[in-house]
């Protein structure tokens, strides 16, 4: 009997662990998870991502995540882990102070890595062989700095890592950046920005690039500067362009100085004889106008370029295709000269579609459809028509926009131009009546 006593006093022991064991676990995990909710529970209109899987998942603030990845033994207890993020799997680091490093740096390293491509640029996605970005934090309360490598590999095999000094400041929600990258050769660049393009395997390319970036964070706005010295390139063949035969037809000659090309040029390239095939100031006004838009709605080509879109790159609106297109401008420019890349380009222009769907190609063809004249015989004001419908025939022949083209034309006759200027001027007034009263 006083064994069994003995007994029965046990189980209830027993339980009472069994139950402490369980219950003050869960208490513990408990308390943590409200702790990190209250600690990461970002304020209002804050810059706030979504962390953690299924039942365990919270909306945690930015700032206050980056502010505890710097701190020292949470950056340290981070050391070595790998976690999945939407551009690859990310392996976080951790490197102390030291003599040359007064602020401990906390890393960011994925290989390999798929990076969005801002809408202002183009479409799809940019894939890297690896990426690294280290912060650490700045002089100043609210401030971060550090460094960003991008590493690139081209058909050629060559590695090569383009690297971006960086600082950013609190700004309300988030952060503004200044992004720095230095004067880098421009074929790493291209090898980065274009790692599957062909070309890279034959061409050789010469000059270099830099750059500096605004970035407002979380909302991705940007202003991109970019800077372009001694840029050439050779080996892409261009120089047989010289003799290209057209599937728009006949080769025709066009007058340089007559209404036509100059009017043409107005509308589509004014800075065509001055520019190296590239003309970064429009680049930079179509970016800015991209970025307002969150869409590619101005390419910034030049004439040069659009040539070689005609011969080569085709129309998709990708970073690839704009490497591409650079490159054979660049070699054109020093292959053909302005007069053939002119001729080049009126020869194989789109000028819309017929009432059958048939492309209308070429200025001849253009002006045989729209007129019923060959282009040799069109009248200044419908030189002017011409070039100002290129972009878009079904919406573009409104007097405004004829009035504008036929005040950007150089070289042509003043008093022509005048007169034809003072025509579309009432015309241009008599439609913005019309559109008021309607």
């Amino acid at each position: 009997m006083k064994n069994q006593v003995a007994i029965d006093h046990g189980r209830p022991r027993w339980g009472l662990v069994l139950a402490c064991s369980i219950l003050f676990p869960a208490l513990l995990l408990a308390l943590l998870w409200s702790t990190a909710r209250m600690a990461l529970a970002p304020q209002t209109n804050e810059w706030s991502v979504r962390v953690g899987r299924g039942p365990f998942q919270l909306e945690a603030s930015v700032p206050q995540l980056v502010w505890l990845a710097t701190t020292p033994w949470i950056g340290q207890a981070l050391d070595g882990v790998r976690v999945p993020t939407r551009i690859g799997f990310m392996t976080l680091g951790w490197k102390p102070a030291d003599m040359e490093q007064r602020e401990p740096v906390f890393i960011l390293h994925c290989e390999p890595c798929t990076l969005p491509v801002p809408a202002a640029v183009g479409k799809g996605r940019l894939r890297v062989p690896a990426a690294r970005i280290a912060l650490s934090r700045g002089q100043g309360p609210g401030r971060l700095q550090g460094q960003l490598l991008l590493a690139s590999e081209s058909p050629k095999g060559e590695k090569e890592i383009i690297q971006a000094q960086w600082q950013a400041d609190r700004s309300g929600s988030g952060w503004e950046v200044l992004m720095q990258w230095p004067e880098a050769p421009a074929r790493h660049w291209a090898a980065l920005l274009a790692p599957g393009l062909s070309e890279l395997k034959v061409a050789r390319i010469d000059g270099s690039v830099s750059a500096t970036a605004r970035i407002q964070l979380p909302s991705g706005r940007f202003e991109l500067t970019p800077r372009v010295q001694g840029l050439s390139v050779s080996g892409l063949g261009t120089e047989a362009w010289a003799h290209a035969r057209s599937s728009c037809g006949p080769i025709e000659n066009y007058r340089a100085r007559g209404w036509l090309a100059r009017s043409v040029l107005a509308a589509e390239d004014q800075r065509f004889y001055e520019h190296p095939g590239y003309d970064m100031d429009e680049l930079e006004n179509s970016l800015a106008i991209n970025e307002t838009q969150s869409v590619v709605r101005r390419g910034g080509s030049t004439l040069t370029q659009q040539v070689a879109k005609l011969m080569v790159a085709g129309g998709e609106r990708t970073l690839t295709r704009k490497v591409r297109e650079l490159l054979y401008a660049v070699e054109m420019e020093q292959t053909l000269g302005k007069a053939r890349i002119l001729q080049l380009y009126l020869n194989l222009a789109p000028w819309g579609h017929t009432a059958e769907g048939q492309l209308v190609c070429g200025a001849d063809a253009a002006a045989r459809h729209y007129f019923g004249l060959p282009a040799a015989q069109l009248s200044p004001r419908q030189a002017v028509t011409l070039a100002a419908i290129l972009r878009n025939p079904a919406h573009e022949a409104n007097a405004s926009r004829l009035l504008w083209v036929a005040e950007q034309v150089r070289g042509v006759p003043r008093p022509e131009q005048r007169a034809l200027a003072q025509e579309l001027r009432v015309r241009a007034l008599a439609e913005l009546n019309v559109s008021e009263k309607g």
